[in-house]
């Protein structure tokens, strides 16, 4: 018989990487960005001048490194896509995610 763990829905918490939350957060974002990117034809090159950043950033989107990413950088990108995002802070630490289709409601940072 093969034991296995069942998942805690966010695999960033399941390797026990610090601030999972906020890393899962970035990586939907990334994905839906990368998503809209794609829906419009897009390359790479022509995506980076279109949001105004490099190409080497756009290529650290594209393949998921996203440590030097924040996430109001990551909507600021989605608002340039003309995707509409909805943010707000509370206490300096919730960040509410909506309209994104982003299935957790809510960010906590908990460094």
């Amino acid at each position: 018989m093969t034991n296995h763990t069942v998942s805690s829905g966010n695999v960033f918490k399941d390797l026990g990487l610090p601030s999972p939350d906020e890393r899962l957060a970035k990586a939907k974002l990334a994905y839906k960005i990368n998503h809209f990117i794609a829906e419009r034809g897009m390359t790479q090159k022509a995506a980076a001048g279109f949001l105004g950043i490099s190409r080497s950033k756009m290529t650290a989107l594209r393949n998921g490194r996203l440590k030097s990413f924040t996430i109001d950088f990551l909507f600021s990108l989605m608002e340039k896509l003309e995707h509409h995002t909805e943010h707000s802070t509370q206490d300096g630490n919730t960040l509410h995610l909506r309209k994104i289709g982003l299935t957790e409601d809510t960010y906590t940072d908990n460094q």
